[in-house]
C-alpha cells in the first residue's frame, strides 16, 4: 500500500472516531435534558403552592366577643382603654414588639394607635392591614351625630370583626414563619368614629397619625382596611330581612378600592391624582380579581371589587396621600339611599352586638362561614407576597 493510500485511510478513521464522539457526546447532552425536563416536571412551580396553612375564622368570632365584653368603646372610656391594652397584649403574646402611637385631638385626650411590624426582605415597602377599634353609636335616622341618652353599643360588627382579622392574620404570618418580600405592619387605629362635631366624611383620627408621620423614605405598597366585614357571601338572607322585602339571597363582599376611574371624591378633596396612582390603582384590582375569582373562585356577583366614592373609612386618609388601599366592607349597602330593606346595618346604634351579629348570620357558624370568606383572600394576598407574586 502506497503511503498516500495509507495516509488516506488514517484520517478517514480519525474522522469517524471524531463522528461517533461527537454523536455519543450529543445522545449524552439530549439524555441529561430530558432527565432535567423530567426532573423539572415533578417539582411545582413556586406561584402554585398553596399556603401551609389558612385563618381560623372561629379565633376571630372569640375576639369578636372578647372586644364586645368590654362595653362601649367610645374615645377615652374605660372600655375603650381596656380594649386598647388587650390588643397590644394578644400582640404581644403572638411574638411581636408593638409600637404604641399616642396622640390627641380637640375631642380625645388620650388616644393610642398600637402597630405590629413582620419584617419582609424590603424594610422601607410596607404592606398594611388595618382596622379601627374604638366604637359610637347615635341615631342616623333623627339627627345625624347626636348620640342616643344611655346608648351602649359593644362595636361587634363596628369594627371588633375588623380587628379580630387583624389579629388573626397577625397570628397567621408568625405560625408561616416565612419573609415576605415587604414588611407587613399590622395596625389597630383609634378614632375613627366621628364623635359629632366637624365633617362625617373622611377617615380616622388614628390612621391619619400614622401617615402623616411615616419616615420620609417609606412607601406604602397597599393598604387593607378591615371595617365592618364578615357579614357577607355565603351568609344567607335570614327569613326577617326576606320578609321585611329583601330579595337578595346571600350579603355581599364588598371590596371599595383605589378608584381606577371615577377619582372625582378625592379630587374635589383636593387630591391630585397622577398616573402612577391611577396605574397603582389598576394593578391593585387586578390583583385583588385575580385572587378573587381565579384562586378562590369567588362569585363575582356576591364579591365585588369596585372604585370607592365615598371614602369614609381609615383607607381614606392612605388614598389622599398617595397610596393604593382597599376596604373590605360586607352586608348589603346604600340603605340610606335607596331604601333598600336588606341593609339592616347595626353599624352605630345600640343593636351593635354579638347576639345581632349571629341573628343576622343564623348562628354563630354562619358568622365564621362569613368571615373566612374575606379572611381566605387576604391569606392568598399574603402568600403572593411570600411567593414573590405581589
Amino acid at each position: 500500500m502506497d503511503l498516500e493510500r495509507r495516509h488516506d485511510l488514517v484520517m478517514f478513521g480519525i474522522a469517524v472516531v471524531i463522528m461517533l464522539l461527537f454523536a455519543n457526546t450529543l445522545w449524552s447532552l439530549t439524555r441529561d435534558d430530558e432527565h432535567n425536563s423530567d426532573e423539572q416536571e415533578g417539582v411545582p412551580d413556586t406561584m402554585e403552592i398553596p399556603p401551609p396553612s389558612m385563618p381560623d375564622p372561629s379565633r376571630v368570632v372569640d375576639d369578636i366577643e372578647e372586644l364586645a365584653n368590654f362595653g362601649y368603646r367610645k374615645i377615652d372610656t374605660v372600655a375603650h382603654s381596656n380594649a386598647g391594652d388587650f390588643i397590644e397584649q394578644r400582640l404581644s403574646d403572638l411574638g411581636y414588639e408593638v409600637e404604641v402611637q399616642e396622640f390627641t385631638t380637640a375631642e380625645c385626650g388620650y388616644c393610642r394607635n398600637y402597630v405590629a411590624t413582620y419584617e419582609g426582605k424590603n424594610p422601607d415597602s410596607w404592606i398594611v392591614v388595618g382596622g379601627h377599634y374604638d366604637a359610637i353609636c347615635y341615631s342616623q335616622q333623627v339627627v345625624i351625630g347626636i348620640e342616643y341618652p344611655g346608648c351602649t353599643s359593644e362595636g361587634a360588627y363596628d369594627d371588633a370583626t375588623g380587628i379580630g382579622s387583624m389579629l388573626e392574620l397577625a397570628r397567621l404570618m408568625k405560625e408561616w414563619n416565612v419573609t415576605p418580600e415587604h414588611t407587613w405592619k399590622f395596625a389597630a387605629w383609634d378614632y375613627e368614629e366621628w364623635q359629632g362635631s366637624g365633617s362625617a366624611e373622611g377617615g380616622g383620627m388614628g390612621s391619619l397619625h400614622f401617615v402623616e408621620n411615616l419616615p420620609d423614605h417609606i412607601e406604602i405598597s397597599t393598604y387593607i382596611n378591615l371595617d365592618m366585614f364578615g357579614l357577607n357571601w355565603p351568609v344567607e338572607t335570614q327569613l326577617a330581612s326576606q320578609l321585611s322585602g329583601c330579595e337578595e339571597d346571600y350579603y355581599h363582599l364588598y371590596l371599595f378600592t383605589s378608584p381606577v376611574n371615577d377619582w372625582s371624591y378625592y379630587s374635589d378633596r383636593g387630591l391630585n391624582v397622577t398616573d402612577g396612582m391611577r396605574e397603582n390603582a389598576s394593578n391593585l384590582q387586578f390583583r385583588l380579581n385575580s385572587v378573587l375569582y381565579n384562586d378562590l373562585s369567588y362569585p363575582m356577583e356576591w364579591v365585588s371589587v369596585m372604585d370607592d366614592t365615598k371614602g369614609n373609612s381609615d383607607h381614606f386618609n392612605f388614598i389622599m396621600h398617595g397610596w393604593p388601599a382597599t376596604w373590605f366592607r360586607g352586608m348589603h349597602e346604600f340603605i340610606q339611599e335607596t331604601g333598600d330593606t336588606c341593609e339592616q346595618s347595626p353599624k352605630h346604634a345600640p343593636t351593635d352586638r354579638v347576639d345581632v351579629l349571629y341573628q343576622l348570620a343564623g348562628g354563630r357558624s354562619g358568622l365564621e362561614s362569613g368571615m373566612k370568606t374575606g379572611l381566605d383572600a387576604l391569606a392568598q394576598l399574603i402568600w403572593k407576597d411570600v411567593v414573590g407574586d405581589w
